[in-house]
């Protein structure tokens, strides 16, 4: 192991001493322990369409001749963000954006003790695959041929990136098709109990007048419910609450924190739901990075008071235009959902609706949604 012999502020000779319940080295000019933080550092996991990991073969010392994920130590004065960003360009010549947050990894190094080396998944990469600097090859994988990843750090990033990557598949992105999309109103417990053995594919719990506390309670109750059936569980407009009872995701509406920033919070597969209201707000809510939105009111409903119905013909232009999951609501009922389908709609979110006869309108409208059109 390295051990520091000068002061990094005033080149004096450093000496050990007893300081905050350890030994640790001291200057005894500056009088200060010198603390001796690991190195931070990235690595960056791009997928490409074709299922494909980019990755780089080393030029230099450790692990030099063996492939690794483009990455290196962020620099002064820059973000982990730009340092994983400008060490990709350097590494691969493309230029590119962060997706999201993978993690942080500690990894120890022969050269510098201990690293701490912060995953991010990239995405929207644009130009041609160069190898450059401190790298001799720069080339892109299958996933199931690609070569050992040399640093334990980077294995655990890449597994952790890869994992989230196949929630997001098995998630609501690519099911898209739930029928009924249950939002709870009155005794939430108990219609969330006699959806979900009702077989609701989606449960969202919706409530506007408790206190926060009794809130996360009933929460973790339903969580417990949807758990047990695998239910998606979604809360809205806490999301807090949502990541306290490890929920399925939350729904925002448009005067709730945006998606992108609830985006920067939530760990990967975590779904986003965002209420829109014109097909203007669709096409934002997508862009931003929701998973799927809500479109309404599409008539007249208590629960939407000051917003105006969008009509049927919104929701049409909506469907043909996003690509995600469209959640039509807003003063739906099992006699009037029947022209929403022959248009497209796939699923219907109502509160009133599921209040009676809960289970007898879940299965109503799961088997007309699977109706062909």
């Amino acid at each position: 192991m390295n051990i520091k012999k000068y002061c990094h502020f005033c080149a004096g000779e450093l000496t050990k001493k007893h300081v905050d319940g350890r030994t640790r080295l001291f200057c005894s000019r500056c009088k200060k322990p010198i603390y001796e933080n690991p190195l931070p550092a990235t690595a960056a996991v791009l997928i490409n369409d074709n299922d494909e990991i980019l990755m780089v073969k080393r030029k230099v010392e450790p692990k030099k001749g063996e492939w690794c994920l483009p990455g290196g130590f962020i620099e002064l004065a820059e973000t982990p963000e730009k340092g994983c960003l400008r060490e990709l360009r350097e590494e691969t010549g493309l230029e590119a954006e962060v997706d999201r947050l993978v993690g942080v990894f500690p990894s120890k190094s022969p050269i510098h003790n201990w690293v701490l080396v912060i995953g991010y998944v990239i995405k929207n990469a644009q130009g041609t695959v160069t190898a450059g600097d401190d790298c001799v090859q720069a080339a892109y994988f299958k996933l199931d041929q690609a070569p050992p990843v040399a640093f334990k750090s980077h294995r655990a990033i890449l597994q952790t990136a890869l994992n989230g990557r196949d929630r997001e598949r098995t998630g609501l992105k690519n099911r898209g098709e739930f029928g009924a999309y249950v939002i709870t109103g009155g005794d939430h417990i108990e219609i969330a109990r006699k959806a979900c053995k009702a077989g609701a594919k989606i449960l969202q719990y919706r409530d506007k007048t408790s206190c926060r506390n009794e809130i996360l309670k009933r929460a973790r109750a339903i969580r417990k419910i949807t758990a047990t059936n695998e239910t998606l569980f979604i809360v809205n407009d806490y999301i807090d609450i949502a990541l306290l009872v490890k929920a399925d995701g939350v729904h925002l509406g448009q005067d709730d924190i945006p998606v992108a920033e609830a985006g920067k919070l939530t760990p990967p597969g975590f779904i986003i739901g965002c209420s829109t209201h014109s097909l203007e707000q669709a096409a934002a809510a997508e862009r931003a990075g929701a998973d799927y939105i809500g479109s309404g009111p599409v008539f007249a409903t208590p629960t939407k008071e000051s917003y105006p119905p969008i009509g049927i013909e919104c929701v049409k232009q909506v469907i043909s235009t996003v690509k995600i999951p469209v959640v039509a609501i807003g003063g739906l009922n099992p006699d009037n959902i029947a022209e929403l389908r022959s248009l497209g709609v796939k699923n219907f979110a109502m509160v009133r609706a599921f209040r009676e006869n809960t289970a007898e309108v879940v299965k109503k409208i799961n088997n007309l949604s699977k109706q062909k059109i």
